[in-house]
């Protein structure tokens, strides 16, 4: 998504300055988004996928045991148990939105530097030498292994 222009970022300041919402239109009803809902969490995800998110999760907290030595000095903190929810949740709605009523690998994959971003606290260390989020979760993809 790109950033808005000139002209629409000064819309966008009219309208909070003013108060008044935008007009909304609806696009689906009540209904319909829930049936969606239950249609993507029924999209199937097999075990060793589970598996595989829970890798990903862990090796944020302990980068060490999947042999990323050199990345433990650099995190404060992983992600929570909350990181490996968001995977299953996301990566359903991704199977989803492609048209397939199961999960893949690639699926997973896509979505991994959004739901692991913004979990992940880095170290003090870790700015100062440029490291970010997305570096440590390009990493973690490339070393734990995909089933």
């Amino acid at each position: 998504m790109d950033y808005p222009s000139r002209a629409e970022e000064r819309q966008i300041l009219d309208r909070m300055v003013s108060g008044e919402a935008p007009p909304v239109s609806r696009v689906l009803s009540q209904e319909a988004a829930l049936r969606l809902s239950r249609r993507v969490r029924e999209i199937y995800m097999d075990e060793r996928l589970r598996d595989y998110m829970v890798a990903l999760v862990s090796a944020t907290r302990t980068p060490r045991e999947v042999g990323l030595v050199d990345l433990q000095p650099l995190i404060a903190y992983g992600a929570s148990p909350r990181a490996t929810l968001a995977f299953s949740e996301a990566s359903r709605a991704m199977a989803f939105l492609r048209g397939r009523g199961y999960v893949v690998p690639e699926d997973v994959k896509e979505i991994a530097k959004d739901v692991l971003r913004h979990r992940i606290l880095l170290t003090y260390e870790a700015e100062a030498e440029n490291v970010t989020s997305d570096t440590v979760v390009d990493r973690i993809l490339e070393r734990v292994e995909v089933p």
